[in-house]
């Protein structure tokens, strides 16, 4: 994780030491642990969303404006939920070509970090639409997912710069 950012470091580090607890709990009860894959998988989208937004807000925060930024922070927030390839690469496109040419140059469309995004995502919205019949992550899948969406927020926070 090559973030200098406090705030990108202490939401991942969160995500981590649930993983850690998650991971030990797991191991003592398989049920248990497949209730926290699917928590986790939330926890991690949902925090995934909150730092990409973030990371708009500070870009807009540079512009000095804070009429402009109260409207960008607030018009993303209530547009930008459940984050995938497209609504991340577009929301930058959004605000410039080269945010997105960047991005994409780093991330793939189909790469191993988006079909791990796309697996948490799927996973969650499974989770909150079919309840807990198709619980089918594990923990260590979980962290696995985790593991490669590191480099989207690296690709988004590198773009913005």
């Amino acid at each position: 994780m090559t973030f200098s950012d406090p705030y990108l470091i202490e939401r991942c580090q969160e995500i981590e030491l649930t993983l850690v607890d998650a991971s030990k709990w797991a191991s003592i009860d398989a049920k248990l642990g497949a209730h926290l894959a699917a928590y986790i998988a939330v926890l991690i989208i949902g925090v995934l969303e909150d730092c990409i937004e973030y990371l708009f807000s500070q870009r807009v925060h540079k512009t000095g404006d804070s009429e402009v930024e109260n409207y960008i922070v607030k018009v993303i927030g209530d547009r930008f939920k459940n984050p995938n390839y497209g609504k991340i690469s577009g929301l930058l496109g959004e605000f410039s070509d080269e945010y997105q040419k960047k991005f994409k140059a780093r991330i793939a469309s189909n790469g191993s970090e988006i079909i791990s995004l796309d697996s948490l995502l799927s996973n969650k919205n499974s989770l909150a639409h079919m309840g807990t019949v198709k619980l089918q992550m594990t923990i260590t899948e979980v962290n696995e997912y985790y593991q490669r969406l590191i480099p989207i927020l690296e690709a988004v926070d590198y773009a913005l710069k």
